[in-house]
């Protein structure tokens, strides 16, 4: 076959191969085939068998070689039998031994599976120019070579093609092109050709059941899924251990616990048995959520039956002793594990390393980490990043600014983790020389920064009034190429407002426009903030009124700062307009915007309006915090109504304000004031 002549380039072929067609001499066999090849279970003896078949005085039939290639393709030694095939010219037009179609299959096959799905093609040409008619075993493998080559379209075009052409598709068939849509992302093509299954007669089983199954609850689809899972019930089609362990991942996934160790008891009650992948999904997903104690059990379940736990099973555990800060207890799991016939893998270490440093326990960290070199396993770059990240946290940056050279000596290339972690610790704890330093050398080297470390950097000014310096780096990011994000500017807008500059704040909504941006709610509300804080209203009014025309529905944050600046400008009515269009706008006040307004109207001394906000909030299920009793007692003493507001505060519930605020309060009312800063720094 001519395609078969340079089809071998870059394959691997299996040793045992080559020396076997290096032999100048075969031996010869008068065994039968089952007899020999039940007794030969390896790769190499069965090319052996092969070669004393085919020099034979007497060749045998072909059925004979398929039975051996069929092996060495079920050992999954695909390119050993395509070399096989071809070294024996079992494809050409004049061949030792007839083929049949099989063999073309059993090569197209093969080919699919190297993903070469466009030499199984050539040999499709062959089939056809020499007369035989493709079945659907020759299709199958060209599906899902093309499914596997990203080709989903084509793989359905060749389905309907070969429909369109009378071939008889199988269940294989359709599993196939289901499986591939469904890992392609087309689930909905996939279930409507599921659906399609039955109308041609061609009944979906176990395997399609599952594969829809897995596929929805991938895509969180859980309750299309059982809606699958119990039509297979009905139909008394016995759903298998895969079935359920893709429901019980895929209820993990979403926390729903509860359904999913249901679904466990229920599979024990059918005697259909939780594999180690049941199980380890379960206990890892319990471990997450804490609950160690049901992970412990359900080892003890596992172990009791017979299932064999894995590495993964153990680190799973770790990770669950770590999340309750039992890290030594993780600790001794750890050091048992090659007792119990487990190699604990740099997961393992990473795992006890990542749970002592944020416990603070950086040298028993550092500990785990030696200990692991010293047995030969080499730390990844999770654990150069948690080390580093452990350092940070204790402050030992002298020690965390060293590992990014011992990684390059090892051959890891720090990443942007890896710089960012220690670049953010830097600047968290005020070290911005250093930072910048460590910044600079970082460049020098040739990495390039990408967007968050430099949002980093911004950040780290920012929030110690470097602003300044903070821009000088967001301009420098321009120079350079590197385009600012959202983050980026909303950084410095708040930089900008906190120092009161909120002119240059307000022309960066702009410059984001033009550069590609959309300011969020979160731009606009802080720029807003700054102006009703600093009482410039007509701006901050303008800006909240334009919001719908830029494509930003205001949030309750924004309807709080517009209430806020407006009762602070004694513009009560105006900000109860605002209070009172809330529920047009689709907001709920919060205890915040109820504060501020009956704030507003107490300083008013409009008591009775404070008071009917008051008793509005709890009937719109909205507590009042101890703010808000503070506000109100406040509210009566400086109308000099002190009775009242001793008759208020002994009217609430004990419950409804902590025990020091009530304190207070009485403390307060017994010297008949209340300071007006007490009030102010908590709105």
């Amino acid at each position: 076959m001519l395609i078969l002549k340079n089809s071998l380039k870059g394959f691997r072929i299996h040793p045992s191969i080559i020396t076997h067609l290096n032999r100048r001499k075969f031996l010869y066999t008068n065994h039968s085939y089952n007899q020999t090849f039940i007794k030969n279970k390896t790769l190499e003896d069965a090319v052996n068998k092969f070669h004393r078949m085919f020099y034979r005085k007497s060749i045998p039939p072909l059925p004979e070689f398929t039975k051996v290639l069929s092996f060495i393709v079920n050992m999954k030694e695909y390119d050993s039998a395509i070399y096989l095939i071809k070294k024996f010219d079992f494809l050409e037009v004049k061949p030792v031994v007839t083929p049949s179609i099989y063999v073309f299959n059993i090569a197209i096959n093969c080919f699919c599976h190297l993903k070469r799905v466009e030499y199984g093609f050539a040999v499709l040409g062959t089939v056809t120019k020499l007369g035989y008619e493709p079945d659907c075993a020759t299709y199958n493998p060209l599906i899902r070579g093309l499914f596997g080559g990203d080709q989903a379209k084509e793989a359905v075009r060749l389905f309907e093609k070969i429909v369109g052409c009378g071939v008889e598709v199988s269940v294989v068939t359709y599993g196939t092109l289901i499986n591939g849509l469904c890992k392609a992302g087309d689930r909905n093509s996939g279930i409507k050709l599921f659906r399609k299954m039955e109308m041609a007669n061609c009944p979906p089983g176990i395997i399609q059941y599952s594969t829809v199954i897995d596929s929805l609850c991938k895509d969180k689809r859980f309750k299309e899924a059982l809606e699958f899972f119990y039509e297979m019930d009905r139909k008394g089609i016995l759903p298998n251990v895969v079935t359920y362990t893709s429901l019980v991942r895929g209820l993990c996934s979403v926390r729903s616990w509860e359904e999913a160790l249901r679904l466990l008891n229920e599979m024990l009650a059918r005697n259909i048995s939780p594999n180690v992948h049941t199980f380890t999904v379960l206990v890892t997903a319990l471990c997450k959520e804490g609950r160690i104690t049901e992970a412990e059990s359900l080892l003890s379940l596992m172990i009791r039956r017979g299932v064999t736990p894995t590495t993964v099973t153990y680190n799973a555990l770790m990770g669950g002793y770590c999340l309750l800060r039992k890290v030594d207890v993780a600790r001794k799991l750890l050091d048992s594990m090659n007792d119990r016939g487990y190699i604990p893998t740099v997961i393992s270490h990473n795992i006890l390393i990542k749970g002592y440093s944020d416990n603070r326990r950086i040298d028993e960290a550092l500990s785990v980490f030696h200990d692991m070199t010293k047995k030969g396993i080499c730390p990844n770059r999770v654990t150069y990043n948690t080390v580093i990240s452990g350092l940070c946290h204790a402050g030992r940056f002298d020690e965390a600014l060293l590992v990014p050279s011992e990684m390059k000596s090892r051959g890891l290339s720090p990443d942007d983790f890896t710089y960012n972690t220690i670049l953010d610790a830097l600047c968290k704890n005020r070290k911005l020389d250093e930072a910048l330093k460590f910044f600079n050398s970082i460049t020098a080297q040739g990495s390039m920064p990408w967007v968050m470390t430099y949002n980093i950097i911004i950040k780290g000014y920012s929030e110690n009034e470097r602003i300044d310096d903070a821009l000088s780096v967001f301009h420098e990011m321009s120079e350079k190429g590197i385009n600012p994000n959202l983050v980026t500017y909303n950084t410095l807008i708040k930089a900008l407002c906190h120092v009161g500059r909120l002119e240059e704040a307000s022309l960066l909504p702009s410059e984001m426009k033009s550069n590609g941006l959309k300011p969020d709610i979160f731009t606009y509300n802080t720029i807003l903030d700054a102006l009703c804080k600093n009482r410039k209203m007509d701006e901050a009014l303008k800006l909240f009124n334009g919001l719908n025309g830029d494509g930003i529905s205001p949030d309750i944050v924004t309807c709080n700062c517009i209430i806020d600046g407006m009762c602070k400008c004694g513009e009560t009515d105006d900000a109860y307009g605002i209070f009172l269009s809330l529920s047009a706008r689709g907001l709920q006040p919060n205890v915040r915007t109820y504060n501020t307004m009956i704030d507003g109207f107490c300083k008013m001394g409009e008591l009775d309006k404070a008071n009917m906000l008051f008793l509005e909030m709890k009937e719109n299920g909205c507590p009042a915090d101890d703010i808000t009793y503070m506000i109100m007692v406040q509210g009566f003493l400086k109308a000099n109504e002190t009775d009242k507001a001793i008759e208020f505060l002994n009217g609430q519930p004990d419950t409804s304000l902590s025990a020091d605020s009530r304190k207070l309060l009485n403390t307060l009312l017994r010297e008949n004031h209340l300071e007006d800063s007490l009030v102010g720094e908590a709105l």
